[in-house]
């Protein structure tokens, strides 16, 4: 082979190995900075299960795909925390309720008990807050709440538990901009404001998600999503709001670009209140459709 030939055929093999290693750092570096939470299940979506046995519903939510549940209410820790080890299961949140005109006795008292016991294995609580002295979204009730969760939360940051306010409709802390308000007050690194798309869309509307929610960082503590219908959802019954993930006309990678965008790093729950199918069916569905929205927005 005469050398200039030679030369060039070398040249050639050196870049196509450059191009490799620059492709194969590119693959690496893609895959590091993939955006993944993981997805677990509300107990909300048990309610037409063939068998309400907790070991049958955990086995449902590890074959469906889930990483987790949302519990709801102390008592259900002791039931269903053996099946959920036994599975490599996490309990990601658990359900509670605050009352911020008692705050002598806000919450379950049987919350300590539990709390030192299983708090090392709970990675959040959230709390739909309660108050009868002060009307919905009433700024005036915002002072109790605070002093309330920073007390839990000082109670808690031992074990590594974060503390979401769960803006719920018909509540005190009805909005999402009330969850966040407070969450900014109680200024602690492990309280924040949930994001609940089905109660966001009732409340406010789908036109200002991006910014509303996007400002929201970094009070942000923890998200649920469904599937749901676009359009004017104010008026909007939860059997259009709270659809199996696959279902619905609203695009739920809407809700995901934005976490993506802030770096969200905590896992993401999927409601299944009053749907009427079986989670035998629209879990693996949902499931399914979570992966599919997750690869549109890391594409």
């Amino acid at each position: 082979m005469p050398f200039v030939a030679f030369c060039k055929l070398t040249h050639i093999r050196t870049c196509l190995c450059i191009a490799s290693v620059s492709l194969l750092m590119t693959i690496t570096n893609a895959d590091e900075t993939r955006f993944s939470p993981e997805l677990f299940a509300f107990q909300t979506g048990f309610a037409n299960a063939q068998s309400q046995l907790p070991e049958d519903l955990v086995k449902l939510v590890a074959e469906s795909g889930f990483d987790g549940v949302e519990l709801m209410g102390l008592g259900q820790v002791e039931r269903f925390m053996p099946h959920l080890k036994q599975r490599g299961l996490k309990l990601h949140s658990l359900y509670l309720k605050l009352d911020i005109d008692r705050p002598d006795q806000p919450v379950d008292p049987n919350w300590v008990s539990v709390i030192e016991k299983y708090g090392e294995d709970l990675n959040a609580v959230w709390f739909h807050v309660h108050s009868q002295n002060h009307g919905r979204s009433d700024p005036a009730g915002d002072a109790e709440c605070v002093a309330i969760l920073q007390k839990l939360s000082g109670e808690v940051a031992p074990l590594g538990i974060q503390i979401g306010i769960y803006h719920h409709v018909g509540l005190w802390a009805e909005k999402f901009s009330d969850a966040v308000r407070v969450a900014s007050q109680v200024d602690r690194s492990n309280v924040g404001a949930v994001f609940n798309l089905c109660h966001y869309l009732k409340m406010n509307g789908p036109q200002n998600l991006e910014r509303e929610l996007g400002d929201a960082f970094p009070h942000l503590a923890l998200v649920s999503i469904n599937g749901a219908d676009d359009g004017e959802t104010k008026s909007m019954g939860w059997d259009r709001l709270i659809q199996s993930l696959d279902r619905g006309s609203f695009d739920v990678t809407r809700v995901l670009r934005v976490l993506k965008q802030n770096d969200y790093q905590g896992p993401i729950g999927l409601q299944g209140y009053a749907i009427r199918e079986r989670p035998e069916d629209f879990f693996p569905r949902s499931v399914t459709a979570y992966r599919q929205m997750l690869e549109k927005v890391n594409r």
